[in-house]
């Protein structure tokens, strides 16, 4: 379609056109020829490029709060002068959502902040493609979506005396046995790379102590609810408890209104559990879904902080983080050092098939 430079332009040449008839062929050579020549060339320009492929890259994972990049990559020959409008969900806030730019072959990434907790989308995508001289114009929309599961914050507990407790309530020394030396893999704690060992190593490449599998691994049960408006804080305190007890040794099972996590421990199951605090939603827990619960955390509407109540003491999440705001990724949450590679850059990315 022609924009209002190629619409401005058309009109200059049908004017010519007039006062040609009135005046003669000079003025007709004049503008008219120069105008229909710029009108088929880029209308010509626009025709040969087609609808770029386009494929969109995002984080799989992330924390609220912290910053993401979105990538576009485009295939499209030749170089076309393009507006890109991007669209995300509310809880993603992007830094520009429309670029004035040049796509060519390659990527366009956008920054942007994980602000809410939850299953957070990217997409769809409009491109308007322009020629080199902008009087005509080709839209294509690519309907994608790609979905950013963003997980709760993670505060660093200070005061854990009650958790401290529960070790020695349950005889759990935090290791297993020694087993080996091995390479570091994407996900393990930080807290078992062996420095010593890695320093020693000519590629410079991190290695890990591997500890033999505990079947004996003690269980802890959560138990997290709250009321409209207070699900965020709740989650929070529950992925920073839940962090903390993993990297303690337990085996964590989480009871949430209408979800559950059966007890495990692992990189993996970390993901679990902080993946239905991201989608956790306010209410209540049965009755008889509390039975064998090692700890509570509860939002409730009217009350300031979100408590904690372990066994028969209760705390709130301030006193148990210091009242320290929250912080995000490796920096803020060293208890959760099994899964700090996800504030990196930030987890896997998940791409798409080109449209």
């Amino acid at each position: 379609m022609l924009t209002r430079r190629g619409w401005a332009l058309a009109a200059v040449a049908a004017g010519a056109v007039l006062l040609a008839a009135g005046f003669g062929a000079r003025s007709l050579n004049a503008v008219v020829g120069p105008a229909l020549v710029a009108l088929a060339a880029g209308w010509l320009q626009v025709r040969r490029a087609g609808r770029p492929d386009l494929a969109v890259e995002a984080p799989e994972f992330g924390f609220a709060g912290e910053r993401a990049t979105i990538a576009l990559e485009f295939a499209v020959s030749p170089p076309m002068a393009a507006t890109v409008r991007l669209s995300a969900a509310d809880g993603l806030e992007l830094d520009e959502s429309t670029v004035e730019t040049t796509v060519a072959d390659g990527d366009l990434t956008v920054g942007a902040t994980l602000r809410d907790r939850g299953f957070q989308s990217v997409g769809p995508v409009k491109v308007v493609l322009e020629d080199v001289l902008g009087v005509w114009a080709a839209t294509h929309t690519y309907r994608v979506s790609r979905e950013v599961v963003v997980f709760p914050r993670i505060r660093r507990l200070d005061d854990v005396s009650d958790f401290a407790a529960l070790s020695e309530r349950f005889g759990v020394g935090g290791r297993d046995r020694f087993d080996q030396l091995r390479e570091y893999e994407r996900g393990d704690p930080l807290r078992n790379v062996h420095w010593k060992a890695s320093a020693k190593r000519a590629d410079g490449e991190l290695v890990v102590m591997e500890f033999e599998a505990d079947e004996e691994r003690e269980r802890i049960e959560l138990l997290a609810e709250a009321d409209g408006g207070r699900m965020d804080d709740a989650a929070e305190a529950t992925a920073s408890v839940l962090a903390y007890l993993l990297d303690a040794g337990f085996a964590v099972g989480l009871t949430l209104p209408g979800d559950r996590v059966e007890p495990d421990a692992g990189p993996d199951h970390r993901t679990d559990l902080l993946t239905a605090l991201a989608r956790a939603t306010p209410g209540t827990v049965a009755e008889h879904r509390r039975e064998d619960v090692d700890v509570v955390i509860q939002g409730r509407g009217g009350e300031d902080d979100v408590r904690i109540t372990i066994g028969e003491r209760t705390v709130t999440f301030d006193q148990l983080s210091g009242g320290r705001e929250s912080g995000v990724g490796r920096e803020s949450a060293p208890t959760g050092g099994e899964h700090a590679a996800l504030a990196d850059g930030r987890g896997p990315r998940a791409g798409g098939d080109r449209r």
